[in-house]
């Protein structure tokens, strides 16, 4: 037997993700379009200066992630945002903030854990250098809260 208000729940969740992935893909396929577009262009353009130019035998070039961090970004800006806050923060809440900045999707589940847990690795080293404390809180979960070393 299904609880009705849980299923109606589990519903409306259901359907704002359906709607959130069927406007990410609107968006993809209109970047793609505008991207053939372009590539036709340029292809164009190549014919131009040489019309036997064997087009298909150029190479895709790869796309580098356009935020790499530096060495040293992320913890710099993990201690600016421990610095700056009022009140000790979450692993989670300091990686979502870190996404932030970079322009990285906060609404993907699995980078935010991926980001979180690169996160909390970089907090435990400077945790265990006495330059940031964590404190356990049962509020937040499996989450610890961090703050600068005073």
């Amino acid at each position: 037997m299904t609880d009705k208000p849980t299923a109606a729940h589990a519903l409306s969740g259901l359907i704002a993700k359906r709607a959130e992935v069927a406007g990410q893909i609107a968006d993809a396929r209109e970047t793609l379009r505008k991207l053939i577009v372009d590539l036709d262009h340029v292809d164009a353009a190549i014919r131009l200066f040489d019309p036997d130019y064997d087009i298909a035998s150029i190479r895709d070039k790869p796309v580098h992630p356009a935020q790499i961090a530096r060495r040293g970004d992320s913890i710099r800006l993990i201690l600016d945002l421990l610095r700056e806050a009022t009140e000790p923060m979450t692993t989670k809440q300091i990686a979502l903030q870190v996404m932030a900045h970079r322009g990285l999707n906060t609404m993907d589940d699995a980078l935010v854990l991926t980001m979180t847990r690169r996160v909390g690795a970089s907090l435990r080293s400077y945790r265990d250098a006495g330059a940031i404390r964590s404190i356990k809180d049962g509020r937040y979960g499996k989450y610890d809260l961090w703050e600068i070393a005073r």
